[in-house]
């Protein structure tokens, strides 16, 4: 679990991603959030030339993204060696992973709660690093855990953190959009006060 990739097996993403009977999520879901990203990034009038997804998996979000802007690149980055391989991904983890250039829309989905609290925070700070305007930034909280997932669908081997652990660490280099949407403070997006939480 803790950022070894040894957890990630095939059998993880079969029951967890590709088993219709015990998958986290419908594939149309992945759908309607590119979609919804889409959406956000074109009503704050952003160029999106650069996507990383960052814990990519299966590439779920991959084709979705790619339908939703025009003339962009997409780098899939997954810690697991068998995704890797499997898909065609970078091997690297969250915490690490370096560009050369800052990234337009930076993607990181339900994955740092497999990181320890080290790790996790570490990935926080790179993400300020690496996005350039908008980060989608999703996580399972201890809040999600005890009131609103299906634990019997849901990956409990994890690092279960409150979700005011992730909001203080985000805030300094981030607006809060809502939706998991955060705007880059560099960002030249103009942002109405009641639209921003951070």
């Amino acid at each position: 679990m803790v950022a070894d990739g040894q957890h990630f097996s095939a059998e993880y993403y079969q029951r967890y991603y590709l088993d219709g009977a015990t998958r986290v999520a419908d594939p149309k879901y992945f759908k309607r959030l590119a979609s919804f990203i889409g959406a956000y990034a074109r009503l704050l009038d952003l160029k999106i030339g650069s996507i990383v997804d960052l814990g990519c998996g299966t590439g779920t979000l991959k084709k979705p993204l790619l339908g939703e802007f025009s003339r962009v690149t997409y780098a899939g980055v997954e810690l697991s060696a068998y995704a890797c391989e499997r898909y065609g991904w970078q091997q690297a983890c969250a915490s690490t992973y370096e560009t050369d250039s800052a990234i337009d829309l930076l993607i990181c989905h339900d994955v740092l709660q497999y990181l320890d609290d080290e790790l996790a925070a570490s990935a926080l700070r790179n993400f300020a690093a690496l996005t350039g305007q908008l980060l989608y930034f999703s996580v399972l909280t201890k809040e999600d855990w005890q009131l609103h997932v299906d634990q019997h669908l849901t990956d409990g081997d994890v690092f279960l953190r409150e979700a005011n652990w992730y909001r203080k660490r985000l805030k300094n280099a981030f607006k809060n959009l809502g939706g998991g949407m955060y705007l880059a403070r560099g960002s030249e997006a103009v942002v109405y006060a009641l639209e921003s939480g951070l």
